[in-house]
């Protein structure tokens, strides 16, 4: 198989449109979550908001190293004032993310090796947030 790398620089620009609107969304819920639990939340969503940062940086990486130009794009941001139904909210998104990045994956050939191994991290590091969020709504 070999790398189709117009389909993956676009994929991947996807992507960091993705990486750039979740980690916003995580940073603006960490600043609007109150209540009994807030401290622990607002770390956690502070925490993953950097593991969303270091995606981007990975993905502009990649894209770049195959002669494309990194997006500025943000996709969809989604809030909710109720911290469990923002929890909710990122599960979902974080599960959709795992499966985007599984598409990518398939399409890279195993001796792509660096860009192989940098979509597995993000994909690694997507699938630790829906454990961690699965956990926190009790599933």
């Amino acid at each position: 198989m070999a790398l189709d790398k117009a389909k993956i620089v676009q994929l991947m620009n996807a992507g960091l449109e993705m990486e750039y609107a979740s980690q916003i969304q995580y940073l603006t819920q960490a600043a609007i979550t109150t209540g009994p639990y807030a401290e622990g939340l607002i770390a956690r969503f502070k925490e993953i908001a950097g593991d969303e940062m270091e995606h981007a940086e990975i993905l502009r990486i990649r894209i770049a190293a195959l002669g494309g130009t990194p997006t500025t794009k943000v996709g969809d941001i989604q809030i909710h004032k109720d911290s469990l139904q923002a929890v909710k909210i990122n599960l979902k998104y974080e599960r959709d993310t795992v499966e985007f990045y599984r598409k990518i994956l398939n399409l890279i050939p195993h001796d792509e090796v660096i860009l192989y191994e940098a979509i597995e991290h993000v994909l690694q590091d997507s699938q630790e947030h829906v454990e961690e969020l699965e956990r926190l709504v009790g599933k």
